[in-house]
């Protein structure tokens, strides 16, 4: 049977994870994350924000505290729900639905609070997924108006072709218009998009070399600058609790990461962005990560 394919979102996600996962420059994070008896999950963040070289004075504190519960479930159908609280007083609430009306579709309802304020906003995001294809449409109601996505993405044979297209009506209607085209084998993805009406190329190539090794290559460029914008990215699990990431970009920042997952709860990942155009100078920056689950 054929795989379905992503949604339009995910298109190039491999490559796109090299360069994203693993790095927390400036930061210092920590994730701890449980589930009870009765498979409610609870997830505790906070993050230390700061560009790594200061003495601290000016660096932020944001946190949140995230609520899972699956409240349904029959056979293949399932309604889970949500709530995320967060440091800068914001209550997200999230009721997904799986397989309701139709094979592969997923509703799912999301409200957005802010109680010091009374700002709220609503959303609606659905989507239908079947070999050869996937289809999303978020539709979201503001105070300002209506906004909404439409996206779709065919595959045969290994190629795939994807659009995306926004609508705001505050901002006066149809605003933007993406498509992409590639070609996803085993080993190795090859990308490439356009986006804001051909204002912006990007393409991107994934390898899996073997099962310790990827690869990546990312490419950007938009119309009216001088030159293109690259990145080469590696991941390399050498051991089952050690995995090295590295990466080097046109504007000459190397990035580094180390994660150690230490044992069955912990997880510690260090990185580190080093400018190699200014070796001398403080623009350098570190990063810590503790992930622990229960």
């Amino acid at each position: 049977m054929a795989k379905i394919p992503p949604n339009y979102a995910d298109l190039g996600k491999n490559a796109g994870d090299l360069f994203s996962k693993g790095y927390n420059f400036g930061d210092v994070k920590v994730d701890v994350s449980t589930t009870s008896a009765s498979k409610t999950s609870f997830k505790a963040a906070a993050t230390s924000h700061g560009d790594g070289r200061s003495d601290g004075a000016s660096r932020r504190v944001s946190g949140s505290l995230e609520v899972k519960r699956e409240v349904y479930k029959h056979e293949k159908s399932d309604i889970t729900l949500t709530s995320k609280w967060a440091t800068d007083n914001t209550v997200n609430t999230t009721l997904a639905a799986n397989n309701f009306g139709a094979e592969n579709l997923k509703v799912t309802l999301e409200g957005f609070f802010v109680p010091h304020s009374g700002q709220h906003s609503g959303k609606v995001k659905c989507a239908y997924k079947r070999p050869f294809l996937h289809i999303t449409d978020d539709v979201q109601l503001k105070a300002d108006g209506v906004s909404a996505s439409l996206s779709a993405v065919v595959k045969r044979c290994g190629f795939y072709g994807g659009y995306q297209a926004s609508y705001n009506q505050a901002k006066g209607g149809f605003k933007d218009s993406n498509f992409a085209l590639g070609y996803a084998a085993k080993d190795f993805t090859l990308h490439t998009s356009c986006l804001n009406h051909g204002a912006e190329f990007r393409g991107s190539l994934f390898h899996a070399v073997n099962s310790k090794i990827e690869m990546g290559v990312a490419l950007k460029w938009a119309q009216g600058a001088d030159g293109a914008h690259f990145a080469i990215g590696t991941k390399y699990n050498c051991c089952p609790e050690v995995t090295l990431r590295s990466k080097f970009n046109s504007e000459g920042e190397l990035g580094l990461s180390y994660k150690h997952h230490l044992n069955s709860n912990v997880d510690v990942t260090l990185s580190a962005q080093v400018d190699t155009r200014a070796l001398t100078l403080p623009s350098h920056r570190l990063g810590l990560g503790l992930d622990f689950s229960a």
